[in-house]
């Protein structure tokens, strides 16, 4: 369930569950609010050092920005998807790069939750502050070991990896018949070893690197396939021992929690509005206040329009996607393919409204010291992330809506 208390809920117990949680989300978004400011502050220093500073790294870790959606009883706050995407996007006003790793962060604790009860005691039983990494495609095939499998390969864009103790790390699976599956497998820090060659456009804080494995004995427990990831608890009972079935561990993967990634330019777009439109109130040209000038009022009000609306898109989907996993129904093909769309949808929205916004800073928007330059970058590096890509999400719901095959 999303974490705004529903109207006309009369269960007590129930409703004193839901007024607890939207505490902890409210006071949660009210910190990385607060906490914003420093992150700007921070961001060409972050830039600077290809990865997140330490210092951040703490004020993540100590705010709790670093456990969103880590299960409660690990030391997490088990936020829910729509509670968690408004501290993104929060954080994100401040400084993308450091809103985009604690987007990851969360998103591998979800994943890390639908796992057995075993790994999470694994990684968080002696360190609930353990962070978590990750590099999803495929680029190898594990070997069958006693007990497990034996991991090894190279990834690439593992976000965080700096700072993480454990790493979720996808390889292709051998299977009986001859044929391979796509399967996530979770490996302790001490058995990677990272490449600096994250010199890129955007999102320079990330540090988003290449990673290698030269051989890591996972075991069974800590291995979870892409379908099981994306049936839902029904589809984990392979796994054994417990498996956790609360709201946030039932979610679909692939279609819901990329919200998360969308968030963060959801929160740059904010953040350039509002400072676009404090700089413009004050500024003149020619001897006339800029925001009298209707062509500039007129990209003002695209911009807000375009932001709302991926709000709006954001939100909903991440709300109907908690109801239906509280509810334990599996989300629709069109609900899947739905939530598909607006992760690419909603940030197209987000990048045409900052195109559109750093357009209005004119030549002064280039200046590195400018507020727009480094939004302006950080946005286009969200839309290239495979989940964020309109061509593909939007294509994903062109297709279910005929009937045909999007997965």
């Amino acid at each position: 369930m999303s974490w705004k208390i529903p109207a006309g809920n009369t269960n007590a117990m129930n409703a004193l569950q839901i007024d607890d949680q939207t505490m902890r989300a409210r006071a949660l978004i009210d910190q990385a609010a607060a906490l914003a400011p420093s992150l700007d502050e921070r961001a060409a220093a972050t830039e600077a050092a290809g990865q997140m500073l330490g210092e951040t790294i703490d004020d993540l870790r100590s705010a709790g920005f670093t456990r969103l959606c880590q299960p409660r009883k690990s030391g997490g706050a088990e936020l829910p998807m729509d509670a968690a995407a408004e501290v993104i996007a929060a954080l994100a006003q401040g400084c993308g790069s450091t809103a985009w790793v604690a987007s990851v962060f969360t998103d591998h604790s979800i994943l890390t939750g639908m796992f057995s009860a075993q790994t999470a005691e694994d990684i968080w039983g002696a360190n609930p502050l353990a962070l978590i990494s990750a590099g999803y495609h495929p680029t190898s095939m594990v070997e069958r070991t006693e007990g497990g499998w034996r991991v090894s390969g190279k990834w690439e864009f593992v976000s965080g990896c700096d700072h993480a103790d454990w790493f979720i790390l996808g390889s292709f699976m051998p299977l009986e018949d001859g044929g391979q599956e796509h399967a996530f497998f979770i490996v302790p820090r001490a058995d990677i070893a990272i490449e600096d060659n994250w010199q890129v456009l955007g999102m320079q804080g990330t540090g988003s690197k290449n990673i290698t494995v030269q051989s890591s004995i996972v075991p069974e427990h800590r291995m979870l396939t892409m379908a099981e990831a994306n049936a839902g608890a029904e589809g984990r009972a392979r796994t054994g021992g417990e498996v956790e079935t609360r709201p946030l561990y039932r979610l679909e993967h692939l279609p819901t929690v990329p919200f998360l990634f969308t968030a963060t330019g959801l929160g740059i777009a904010e953040s350039l509005l509002a400072r676009s439109i404090a700089h413009i109130a004050g500024a003149q040209s020619r001897g006339k206040a800029i925001a009298e000038y209707p062509t500039m009022q007129m990209h003002i009000a695209e911009a807000a329009a375009e932001i709302d609306a991926a709000r709006l898109l954001v939100m909903r989907d991440c709300r109907d996607a908690m109801d239906a996993m509280a509810e334990a129904r599996p989300m629709t093909v069109m609900e899947q393919a739905r939530a598909r769309r607006d992760h690419g949808y909603a940030t197209r929205l987000c990048q045409n409204a900052v195109d559109r916004l750093f357009a209005a800073a004119g030549a002064r928007g280039m200046f590195d010291s400018h507020f727009a330059q480094r939004k302006f970058r950080d946005m286009r590096a969200v839309s290239t992330h495979i989940s964020q890509n309109w061509d593909r999400s939007g294509t994903a719901y062109g297709a279910a809506a005929f009937g045909l095959d999007t997965f």
